[in-house]
């Protein structure tokens, strides 16, 4: 008897086996703001990304960035997150090496509030943009991925937390 394995349509970036606190903040304090952020790990192994986020002295965002990563074909369709929010809307960001400082290729999610669900995230949905301006129309190359990051912004004040169950890049079907 032949038996044909399966290959997954995933590759697992970060789960539950991931150290959540290895991801770094970067917030606008870096401009002068006060917001703050950070990932956490709670005991669930699940990864947070909470903090508060401040307009006080022209702020306005709150970041955090993830350890560095590869994603290798077949696995370039885009991410799938496992994610629990709070009613806000978060960007992913997506780095890439020979980027300006501020530059990024985002996309915009809003999960529901405090109910777990599946996000997909098309690489194709992702946009460059440099300090929140559109700059171009070039398309992300996945495999020159090398970082992500969660944002929040568009003055969105006050206490935030996104729940972060797993990323995964995927493959198309």
């Amino acid at each position: 008897m032949l038996i044909q394995l399966q290959e997954t349509a995933e590759l697992a970036l970060f789960d539950p086996a991931t150290p959540w606190k290895e991801w770094q903040s970067a917030d606008d304090g870096l401009m002068g703001g006060v917001s703050q952020s950070r990932m956490v790990e709670e005991s669930d192994r699940v990864g947070v990304f909470l903090g508060h986020l401040s307009l006080e002295r022209q702020g306005g965002f709150a970041s955090v960035r993830s350890p560095e990563f590869r994603i290798s074909p077949p696995y370039t369709q885009g991410l799938r997150l496992q994610v629990r929010g709070d009613g806000h809307i978060y960007t992913a960001c997506l780095h890439t090496p020979g980027l300006q400082p501020g530059t990024s290729y985002r996309c915009r999610f809003q999960p529901p509030a405090y109910e777990w669900q599946t996000v997909d995230l098309p690489f194709d949905d992702f946009v460059l943009m440099r300090f929140g301006q559109r700059v171009g129309v070039m398309p992300v190359n996945p495999e020159r991925v090398r970082s992500m990051s969660f944002m929040i912004s568009d003055r969105q004040e006050g206490a935030f937390a996104l729940e972060v169950g797993s990323i995964v890049a995927y493959a198309a079907d």
